[in-house]
């Protein structure tokens, strides 16, 4: 499964913007390009990704190594360091909510032989903040930063699914144009999926993002009206049938967001959108 992804590009409104640092940002756009599935990149792979001129990510990649948020590995390629590490380690420990859900998480793993996850949006990808697993074999191979495409994504859909209609109608106009093929795909089954949500308060996603994988999934909704997580559990359809995750985990999923609503902090109920 490939979730190689382009770094999207300034809009106008930061361009007007005095106080937008347009190098901070494109250094930014830089770390963004790397992922669990892409850890380690050379200069080229950066500036077709970011779609900056080369000689532009040259000296933003040299800033970055100097600081240590970058570091060489074999050939020419590089790879996040230690110094970009602890942010993200920060910024994880920071969010409560994964280890409120945690527990709850894991009871849904092991009762239904599956995993369960909570994540959050991060451009046109879900990322994993908390990630728990039984001891079925046959999981999909995810941990804490993984990321998986809204489009395609149980989580994703989730997400999708939990926000006002016309948030939803304006990011689902910006998948067809950043990532046209997937969402081209997979719209007809989200728009089943969110038929579901509306009268259920979750969805269900059968063998879109992985093929012969069903999963549910829930957004936990903020007071505000965004949506700062989705939760899920799944598992190989062999374990869990798309009969069971309706007739069983939707619901619990649909319980538990409920529940992780409440354990929000000010912060994430104050959780923007975009």
């Amino acid at each position: 499964m490939s979730l190689s992804k382009v770094a999207a590009p300034p809009s106008s409104d930061e361009e007007k913007d005095r106080q937008f640092v347009t190098a901070l940002a494109r250094g930014l756009r830089v770390l963004q390009c790397f992922s669990p599935e892409q850890p380690e990149l050379s200069g080229s792979d950066l500036a077709r990704l970011t779609k900056l001129p080369q000689p532009t990510v040259w000296r933003l990649c040299h800033t970055m190594l100097e600081l240590g948020v970058l570091v060489t590995v074999s050939g020419d390629k590089l790879r996040p360091g230690l110094a970009a590490l602890r942010l993200g380690h920060s910024a994880i420990a920071g969010l409560g909510i994964a280890e409120l859900a945690r527990p709850h998480l894991q009871e849904l793993a092991d009762t239904f032989e599956g995993a369960g996850g909570l994540a959050a949006r991060d451009g046109i990808y879900m990322v994993m903040l908390q990630r728990c697993e039984s001891d079925n074999r046959l999981l999909m191979n995810l941990r804490v930063g993984s990321r998986v495409p809204l489009s395609t994504s149980a989580l994703g859909w989730a997400w999708l699914a939990g926000i006002p209609d016309d948030d939803r109608a304006r990011i689902t106009a910006e998948l067809e144009e950043t990532d046209g093929l997937r969402w081209g795909n997979a719209k007809a089954g989200f728009a089943k999926a969110l038929a579901e949500y509306r009268a259920s308060g979750f969805i269900i996603n059968s063998g879109v993002l992985h093929r012969g994988y069903n999963t549910a999934a829930a957004p936990v909704l903020a007071p505000n009206g965004s949506v700062p997580y989705a939760v899920n559990c799944g598992s190989a359809s062999v374990t869990l049938t798309v009969g069971r995750l309706r007739a069983e985990v939707g619901p619990r999923l649909a319980e538990l967001a409920k529940v992780l609503r409440h354990g929000l902090s000010p912060q994430e109920m104050n959780a923007r959108i975009l």
